[in-house]
């Protein structure tokens, strides 16, 4: 059983929500930043797209969407939604995909 920890959010004149968010959306951060510039561009694309998806952000390709058919239900396509440090976390390996010359990237 998976353990849950919760996620505050704001809603525009409604109030406060809370939403339950798995202890594994920290799973998708556990590949070292500075093993990026040795991934290919196909490892990239998936730990970028695990990132949003863990994060419960609503992916917008149909590749991502079949890869993670199984992620929990987004709530947003924002990526604001996302802790500093899952974006900061993607901010770098999006930076070493425009390196690359990844696609999508």
């Amino acid at each position: 059983m998976a353990l849950l920890k919760f996620v505050f959010l704001g809603l525009a004149g409604v109030g406060i929500a809370f939403l339950p968010v798995t202890v594994s959306f920290a799973q998708s951060l556990s590949t070292n930043p500075a093993r990026f510039t040795a991934m290919t561009c196909q490892q990239l694309w998936y730990v970028e797209q695990q990132t949003l998806a863990e994060g419960r952000v609503c992916l917008q390709s149909e590749r991502a969407k079949r890869a993670f058919s199984r992620a929990d239900r987004c709530i947003s396509s924002n990526e604001k939604i996302l802790p500093a440090k899952a974006q900061n976390y993607l901010g770098q390996l999006r930076q070493v995909g425009r390196q690359k010359g990844c696609a999508g990237f």
